[in-house]
């Protein structure tokens, strides 16, 4: 029972220290709430680069355009050799009149001189590959059949693209370490603060025997307490910058350009992670900055 009283009795005190020192507890609420909101920012940042990635990777295809000299039945056996082909997922004709009218709606009404035999396009197998990783081999398997003729899947952009969203990856990951060991140092500081107000407080429980375990609880409290706290206004903040994004590409574009991580329930995940990341980084900042004074 003497534990159980301790236990309310030091989480009263942590929760009281939150009210003595008002304007440092603030400044600390400050810090950390933006700290979060920047880690909880990269977390969905990495979330949606990672959407991006894939559907940039579901959607790259491999275009063999057919010879011209090839009648049905070379298409047909063309067809069948490229099913052959091991990690081919999947295939699709396009004809080159349908060809021309994609050419026609995404460059200009221009090109509808071309029709009929004026039609310089050829006939199109667009074929689907199980991962991006095979494209180089099945592009180059696919080049040396018969009748197949300028098979390319714009592997530089792709590729580039594909690369770039990694460096991406990796700078915001970079980042996002670099802010907790940030968050680490400011709410430490900030705790230092309290503790040197208190100072004499804290040489008075010493001397009358107080534990240091009992002497630093409160301090660890007032940590965790400045870590939650922080981390309910980040992700409010972040729920409403996320669902005010979404709604302003679509609002500006007239269609949904990117696909965003659904909101929920991502978000309650992002949430239940930046609790638990506030809190230990409030605990450990506390502990940091009362080793100064008693012993572990």
């Amino acid at each position: 029972m003497k534990s159980i009283r301790n236990f309310f009795r030091q989480l009263r005190n942590g929760f009281r220290n939150l009210f003595r020192n008002g304007w440092m507890t603030a400044a600390s609420i400050l810090t950390m709430t933006v700290t979060l909101l920047m880690v909880g920012g990269l977390i969905m940042l990495l979330s949606n680069v990672d959407n991006i990635t894939q559907d940039i990777e579901e959607g790259v295809q491999i275009r063999a355009h057919i010879d011209l000299a090839a009648d049905e039945q070379d298409e047909a056996d063309l067809r069948q050799a490229i099913e052959e082909i091991e990690y081919v997922s999947d295939i699709t004709y396009r004809t080159r009149e349908e060809e021309l009218e994609d050419l026609i709606d995404r460059v200009g009404e221009e090109f509808a001189l071309f029709s009929d035999d004026a039609n310089p396009l050829f006939n199109v197998f667009v074929v689907s590959v199980e991962d991006t990783e095979y494209l180089d081999a099945v592009t180059e398997q696919i080049s040396e059949l018969p009748y197949a003729v300028d098979v390319t899947y714009g592997e530089i952009d792709t590729q580039n693209l594909l690369n770039t969203l990694e460096i991406v990856r990796v700078v915001f990951a970079l980042i996002a370490a670099v802010l907790v060991v940030i968050a680490v140092a400011l709410i430490s500081n900030t705790i230092k603060l309290t503790i040197y107000a208190r100072q004499t407080e804290i040489e008075i429980m010493r001397l009358v025997g107080a534990q240091n375990s009992y002497i630093r609880a409160p301090f660890a409290y007032e940590g965790a307490f400045i870590g939650l706290i922080s981390s309910i206004f980040a992700s409010v903040l972040l729920y409403g910058a996320y669902e005010g994004m979404q709604s302003a590409t679509v609002e500006i574009t007239g269609v949904e350009v990117i696909a965003f991580t659904p909101t929920t329930p991502f978000i309650y995940y992002v949430a239940g992670g930046l609790v638990i990341i506030g809190i230990l980084l409030g605990v450990i900042g506390a502990r940091r900055s009362i080793k100064r004074f008693l012993k572990f």
